[in-house]
C-alpha cells in the first residue's frame, strides 16, 4: 500500500551534541563564549571538529581556535557585507566541505544578535537596490512596499542556518539575554530574564533549539564567618544593615523559574539550575539524553554511530536534491552573479551568448541541464 504510510518511522533521541541546536543565552560578560569554548574542548577531539562565527568581537580575550571573524567583512555602515559573506561564501563552502570530506562538526553562532542586525542591514541594502530607494527600518519596506519587513527578515535569516542544519551540523547558538517587564491581561507586571532579540529572531533561533541554557549571576549575603544569611544582620538598635560580604555565582539555568524566563527546551529530565562549568553543562546534557532513552537497548556508542551515518545519508540526499532540483540551480546562478564584478558581468553575457544565442541565462529557468552549463560558466569566471 502507497501513501503516507511509507513515511512512518520510529524516533530515537540525538545523543550527540552535533546532533541537536543548542542555545546558551547572558547578559553581557555573563560567560558565553567562555562556555562555548570549554565546552567544545572537553567534548570535542581536535579543534577542527568545531567552529564559531564570530558576529562579533567577544571572543578576543580567548585563546580559541577555529574563528571565522565575520564581523570584519563589514564596518557599521556596511554590516550588510558580514551577512552577505556569511550567506553566500561560508555557508556555500560548509555545504561543499560536508558533501566532499567533512571537517567541521559543530558551528557556533556568536551572538544570533549581531546575525540578526547583519541579516536585517543586508535586507536594508538589498531592498533599497531593488527599488531604488533608501530603507531605514523593516517596517518602512511593510509601509512603503508590497513586502512585509519582518516576513522577509525571518526567511532571509533561516535560510542559512537550515542549510547548515540540513548539511549536518550541528549548532550552538549564543545570545544575549535582559531583563524585561511583561504586562498580563489582568493588567499585573513582572520582570524576567528573556532573549533580548526581537520576536522574529526568536522564531529562528529559541524555536528551534532542543537545548535552552540561561547563565544567570547569583549573589549570597554572608556573614564574617562565610556563612549564608537568610536575612539582614541588625545594629544595637534593631535597624537592618547591609553586610560587608558575599559572594557571587555564575548558575545555568536549564528550566525557567519565576524570574528566569528563557531556558528548557525538548528534553524532561533537566534540572532547574546548576554551577556554571563546562563538565556540568556536558553531565546535564548526557543526562537528559539518558532519560528520554526508554524503549532502546542500544548504547550511546552505538546510537552515535548510527547518528553519524544518518548525518551523512542526509547530506547526499541534500547534494543531489541541489544538483538536480532547477529552482536551486537557478538560486545558484543568481547567487555567484550577484558578487560578480561588472567585467566579470560582460564576460559571462558572452559565453551566454555563445551557448544560448541570447546575453543571459533567464529564458532557461526549468531547463536543468542548461542551468548547469550557465552554472559552470559563472563559476569558472568569479573562480579565476
Amino acid at each position: 500500500m502507497a501513501g503516507f504510510r511509507n513515511k512512518v518511522k520510529n524516533n530515537k533521541p540525538k545523543v550527540e551534541l552535533q546532533s541537536i541546536t543548542t542555545l546558551v543565552a547572558g547578559t553581557y560578560k555573563a560567560g558565553k563564549t567562555r562556555l562555548w569554548k570549554e565546552v567544545t574542548e572537553l567534548h570535542y577531539l581536535t579543534p577542527d571538529d568545531v567552529l564559531l562565527m564570530a558576529f562579533e568581537d567577544g571572543y578576543e580575550t580567548w585563546e580559541i581556535d577555529n574563528i571565522v571573524p565575520l564581523h570584519k567583512e563589514g564596518t557599521d555602515d556596511t554590516l550588510w557585507k558580514v551577512w552577505e559573506f556569511f550567506k553566500k561564501s561560508v555557508v556555500p563552502d560548509l555545504v561543499k566541505e560536508a558533501k566532499e570530506g567533512r571537517i567541521t562538526k559543530l558551528i557556533g553562532t556568536d551572538t544570533a544578535d549581531r546575525a540578526i542586525d547583519a541579516c536585517t542591514a543586508w535586507i536594508l541594502y538589498d531592498r533599497g537596490k531593488k527599488y531604488a530607494k533608501t530603507f531605514v527600518s523593516l517596517q518602512d519596506i511593510s509601509d512603503n512596499t508590497k513586502e512585509n519587513g519582518w516576513t522577509v527578515l525571518y526567511e532571509e535569516l533561516k535560510k542559512p542556518f537550515d542549510t547548515l542544519k540540513n548539511a549536518g551540523y550541528g549548532l550552538f547558538h549564543l545570545a544575549w539575554a535582559k531583563e524585561k517587564e511583561t504586562t498580563l491581561y489582568d493588567g499585573m507586571k513582572y520582570n524576567s530574564i528573556q532573549l533580548m532579540m526581537n520576536n522574529t529572531g526568536r522564531k529562528v533561533f529559541e524555536s528551534q533549539a532542543s537545548l535552552i541554557c540561561c547563565l544567570h549571576n547569583e549573589t549570597s549575603v554572608l556573614d564574617k564567618h562565610g556563612n549564608e544569611l537568610e536575612e539582614n544582620l541588625t545594629d544595637k538598635k534593631n535597624r537592618e544593615k547591609a553586610s560587608n560580604f558575599h559572594e557571587t555565582k555564575t548558575m545555568m539555568y536549564f528550566r525557567p523559574s519565576e524570574y528566569i524566563e528563557i531556558a528548557g527546551g525538548r528534553f524532561t529530565n533537566l534540572p532547574e539550575k546548576v554551577e556554571y562549568g563546562a563538565e556540568t553543562f556536558l553531565n546535564v546534557f548526557e543526562e537528559a539524553v539518558k532519560g528520554q532513552l526508554k524503549k532502546t537497548t542500544q548504547t550511546v556508542a552505538e546510537l552515535k554511530k548510527e547518528e553519524q551515518e544518518e548525518r551523512e545519508e542526509k547530506v547526499k540526499e541534500m547534494a543531489e536534491k541541489l544538483e538536480n532540483d532547477p529552482d536551486e540551480v537557478f538560486s545558484q546562478i543568481e547567487e555567484v552573479i550577484s558578487t560578480m564584478s561588472k567585467d566579470q558581468k560582460v564576460e559571462a553575457s558572452v559565453e551566454f551568448e555563445k551557448v544560448f544565442k541570447v546575453k543571459n541565462y533567464m529564458q532557461e529557468k526549468g531547463n536543468l541541464e542548461n542551468l548547469k552549463i550557465a552554472l559552470g560558466i559563472v563559476t569558472k569566471i568569479v573562480s579565476k
